[in-house]
């Protein structure tokens, strides 16, 4: 028996093994461990074993950056596990020996069915191990290789039984890090169990600097920032694994690494019924609560998220089996006089309850042809600029964005005889903490002047408008119109709020894209909370908001100076920019939606101009 290094793992390669169908010994001095051989004498095919400690290796699973795990037969308790074993070079620094098998020990402990049990652990030749429960009965991400995209009761049956056991590891005070499909396994009767607790943390360590754990399909934000992981950090996780495994597309993807980490900070993920129309309401919502770049608007608990995923699974199974609930039976005593006063209740509350009845049928039925028309393909789900919008399909190579028609660099706006609604095809808030844009909510822009003008906490919106296409000279009146979001809780005001409307000469609009930052953008007064450069701005209109707006109000900014500036403009890309007036400020500020969230439809920022 000889030893050699096996991609920087040390194990003992066999010289001479018996066949395992007649007993022959084979020679087995220049086959590669785990190779295929056939014994001379019978013809049996078999696998080249190796040894470790007191292990026999008898396949490698698989392979990655810090290790390799195998399949190997303990000889000492008699019986296959999976043994993990990390690389020498890994194994020299003794900090973070100490730190896994420190994990290794509390994971032990932990003895859940949904996640992989973890038998024992070790160090041999300076290699850390970890000895786990074999678990064969196939890897999330090699299903979804066969299918692409997978059936969205499996999926949601997955996700209960991986909530149940993160939720067991949140208990005992670890979280996973490292949510990805290839860390979800299945036994034989189809249990999902998570492994691979690899790259999580204790809670309340942190990343060291420059560095990030997990996977950039699915790392939330907030741990891309440097932030420690967390339960909420997890929830982000498997909020993008379930998406990819369900539609067979993962919620960011770009062709770099770093394109993909950064993209969810510029725009959040797309309805995962964009690539499968088949995809529930209900669980689309979840998906995508769960993939909220703010944490806290995220499930707060696993138990939370546990109800709303078992609330969409049960509708779909009920479905398939073609059975439904049999309806309580209700008693038939009931005492005269209460039936006398209920038909009294009834006849008096005809008229208000037919009104209301009414309503809500058509509020219903508006919402059930708006779901028919995307599931029937008259209307699809198109990026403008960065944002989702629903429109009938386009005819035309060009209007698709066939490979063979490059697509326009801006949104052609949407005309009509009377004249154009143009979405914002870029927007961007700036912060005066002079921090660069790309790591901020862009769902949500946060417009404020600072408690009492200050710069550190004063914010600034800029928003472009595509204006090709638009005949100035039959231009009549313009109209701003924004949608109020809410995240987290907005402090009551008791007075408006004065919001100031910029435009950009058009010079001044070819220098931004949504990297923007405090100190570099265009026109800003970097040492004003809420004005902009004299010369390199024109203040069109302050206008009043409303003291107290929820989520989804409407505000229409109807000024002439704002319809004049456009006629005269000679550029087709219009920068308008909202500041807030730091007389009226509230620390709190004041949140426009730049698209819709997920759940209701909140149109961007739109430009509507009205033709002569």
């Amino acid at each position: 028996m000889s030893s050699e290094l096996a991609g920087d793992i040390l194990i003992e390669r066999f010289e001479v093994i018996a066949c395992s169908k007649c007993s022959q010994p084979i020679d087995t001095t220049h086959s590669e461990p785990f190779s295929l051989i056939h014994c001379p004498a019978c013809g049996a095919q078999m696998k080249v074993p190796a040894r470790f400690a007191n292990f026999i290796l008898l396949d490698q699973l698989g392979k990655g950056g810090m290790g390799a795990v195998y399949k190997a037969y303990d000889e000492t308790l008699g019986r296959t596990v999976a043994l993990k074993v990390m690389q020498q070079a890994i194994g020299q620094d003794r900090a973070f020996v100490e730190q896994f098998l420190q994990e290794a020990r509390a994971l032990a402990a932990i003895n859940h069915p949904n996640i992989v049990q973890i038998y024992s652990y070790g160090e041999e030749n300076g290699q850390p191990y970890i000895v786990m429960e074999l678990v064969d009965g196939g890897r999330l991400d090699h299903i979804q290789e066969k299918k692409t995209a997978l059936d969205e009761i499996f999926v949601l049956q997955t996700a209960q039984q991986v909530i149940r056991g993160l939720q067991a590891a949140n208990a005992a005070a670890m979280t996973h890090g490292d949510i990805k499909p290839a860390n979800i396994l299945y036994d034989k009767a189809g249990h999902a169990k998570v492994v691979d607790f690899g790259l999580a943390r204790f809670k309340g360590e942190k990343p060291k600097p420059g560095e990030v754990w997990g996977t950039p399909y699915y790392v939330a934000p907030e741990v891309v920032k440097g932030q420690s992981p967390n339960a909420g950090s997890d929830i982000y996780s498997l909020g993008g694994t379930l998406y990819h495994v369900l539609t067979g597309e993962p919620p960011f993807n770009c062709e770099t690494v770093i394109d993909t980490v950064l993209l969810r900070f510029k725009e959040p993920p797309p309805d995962p019924r964009t690539f499968k129309s088949s995809v529930t309401p209900k669980t689309a919502g979840i998906l995508m609560r769960m993939l909220e770049m703010d944490p806290f608007a995220r499930y707060p608990t696993y138990e939370s998220l546990l109800k709303d995923v078992t609330d969409a699974l049960a509708p779909l199974q009920e479905a398939r089996s073609g059975k439904k609930k049999t309806p309580e039976k209700k008693s038939v005593a009931v005492p005269v006089i209460l039936g006398l006063v209920a038909l009294a209740l009834i006849g008096g509350g005809t008229y208000l309850g037919m009104n209301f009845f009414k309503a809500r049928q058509k509020e219903k039925a508006e919402k059930a042809k708006f779901e028919r028309d995307i599931a029937e393909g008259r209307l699809v789900a198109k990026f403008v600029g960065g944002k989702i919008v629903y429109a009938p399909p386009a005819t035309s190579a060009a209007a698709t964005g066939d490979a063979a028609t490059p697509a326009p660099e801006a949104p052609a706006p949407e005309t009509a005889a009377s004249g154009w609604n143009i979405p914002a095809d870029l927007d961007t808030a700036v912060s005066g903490d002079s921090g660069s844009s790309d790591l901020q909510d862009r769902k949500i822009l946060l417009l404020r002047a600072g408690n009492s003008g200050k710069l550190e906490e004063a914010s600034k919106i800029y928003v472009r408008f595509p204006l090709a296409g638009v005949d100035r000279a039959r231009l009549d009146q313009a109209t701003l119109q924004l949608t109020f979001g809410r995240k987290g809780t907005m402090k009551t005001k008791s007075s408006p709020f004065k919001l100031q409307v910029w435009a950009l000469p058009p010079g001044e609009t070819s220098t931004w894209d949504d990297f923007l930052g405090w100190a570099n953008a265009p026109g800003n007064d970097t040492q004003s909370a809420g004005g902009m450069l004299a010369d390199k701005t024109v203040l069109l209109t302050t206008w009043d908001l409303p003291a107290n707006p929820e989520t989804g109000d409407r505000l229409q900014i109807t000024a002439k100076p704002l319809a004049d500036f456009i006629r005269n403009f000679s550029g087709d890309a219009l920068t308008l920019v909202l500041t807030a007036d730091t007389e009226t400020d509230h620390k709190g500020g004041w949140r426009i939606t730049s698209i819709e969230d997920g759940r209701e439809w909140f149109p961007p920022p739109t430009l509507i101009l009205k033709a002569k």
